[in-house]
């Protein structure tokens, strides 16, 4: 089951998914975003972020949820965290417990040590775009409040190269950078998606 689907990320991921045989559902506002990819094992569910019962229905008996939803341009009100706690939510009522997520670099993490590039980034953000930082940090904290069998992706800049390797780690450790591919990072997730690899863990992955 995946959210945010139509995305430049996630239209990588869901081909991936497919690729790898198994049955996707693609729950988006704008489904026909996807009708290009039309495949025998891929279905849309047309539904808004709001509509809790549809998103009930959605991810029941799924294998697994992906959450792709993050902000996009500048933010004014808090629809994709709210959409997100729906999502977590309604998994928790309906017995569903693999979900993964991802969110900005910009969200911290316990096992991170100081990291002067990535406080700049995230200080910058936080000045820059305040809302969207809030709303960052208040999806990933309803993630982590859950009983979920969650993992959080935390990425820096994405940009459209082809996929590589990836270096899995937490910032300041000099185990991982900033730039991740959309290719890589939808590999990446796919994987995920098949294991319980960083389960309740939030690393950061970069190319």
């Amino acid at each position: 089951m995946v959210f945010g689907g139509t995305g430049a990320t996630g239209l990588r991921l869901v081909d991936k998914l497919l690729g790898r045989g198994h049955e996707v559902y693609a729950y988006a506002r704008s489904p026909e975003k996807l009708y290009p990819m039309e495949h025998e094992r891929l279905a849309t569910i047309e539904g808004t972020l709001d509509e809790r019962e549809k998103i009930k229905e959605t991810v029941r008996d799924a294998d697994a949820v992906i959450s792709l939803l993050g902000p996009n341009g500048r933010v004014k009100r808090q629809t994709l965290s709210e959409g997100v706690i729906n999502i977590v939510e309604t998994m928790g009522e309906v017995g569903t417990k693999r979900f993964l997520g991802v969110a900005t670099s910009s969200v911290e993490d316990p096992k991170d040590e100081k990291s002067y590039r990535i406080n700049a980034f995230a200080s910058a953000l936080r000045i820059g775009l305040a809302n969207n930082q809030r709303e960052v940090e208040r999806m990933a904290a309803a993630i982590r409040s859950t009983d979920l069998d969650w993992t959080l992706v935390r990425v820096g800049y994405l940009n459209d190269k082809g996929e590589k390797p990836v270096k899995v780690g937490y910032y300041g450790k000099e185990e991982v950078g900033v730039r991740v591919s959309r290719a890589s990072l939808a590999q990446f997730m796919a994987d995920l998606a098949e294991s319980d690899d960083y389960v309740k863990e939030s690393p950061v992955v970069s190319n």
